[in-house]
């Protein structure tokens, strides 16, 4: 709902200010701008702000990816599912990396000894909620918090 709430803010005042407030055509327009650009912002990779999401780096992504990295409160975080015979498995694996000037640290699987991660846990992939937009995901504050909450468990 609230993704769709710039558009639609937009195209109202648009249609108010063609029939009775002609200001509203103006900032209509703008409205219609603003979103339109960040379309073109997603469409090109660029994660946006969004309300009750964050951000994430995925590989072997799917609906649900098979690995993902996160900023969440001054760490990068990294969930892994491992290969088990038959498939993948249904956790994720949780490591911990410190942030680093602003930047992700470098991540290959299977992660390297000494390569600065340390292992936080386990959690259940069912339990994270993930999204799409053009060419970014997002994946639920809520559910991270939760899956991080098991992991410590």
């Amino acid at each position: 709902m609230v993704d769709h709430a710039l558009p639609a803010t937009g195209l109202v005042l648009v249609v108010l200010g063609v029939s009775a407030w002609a200001p509203g055509f103006s900032l209509g327009c703008a409205v219609l701008a603003l979103a339109f650009l960040g379309w073109v912002a997603e469409a090109d990779g660029l994660a946006l702000p969004r309300p009750g999401r964050a951000p994430i780096r995925t590989r072997g992504c799917w609906e649900t990816p098979q690995a993902f990295t996160v900023r969440h409160r001054g760490a990068v975080l990294l969930f892994s599912r491992d290969e088990e015979l038959g498939g993948w498995s249904d956790d994720y694996t949780v490591h911990e990396s410190p942030l680093h000037a602003g930047a992700d640290p470098k991540w290959e699987l299977p992660l390297l000894p000494g390569a600065g991660w340390v292992g936080r846990g386990r959690t259940p992939v069912a339990g994270l909620r993930f999204e799409h937009h053009e060419r970014v995901s997002y994946v639920s504050r809520g559910s991270l918090e939760r899956a991080l909450a098991q992991a410590r468990a």
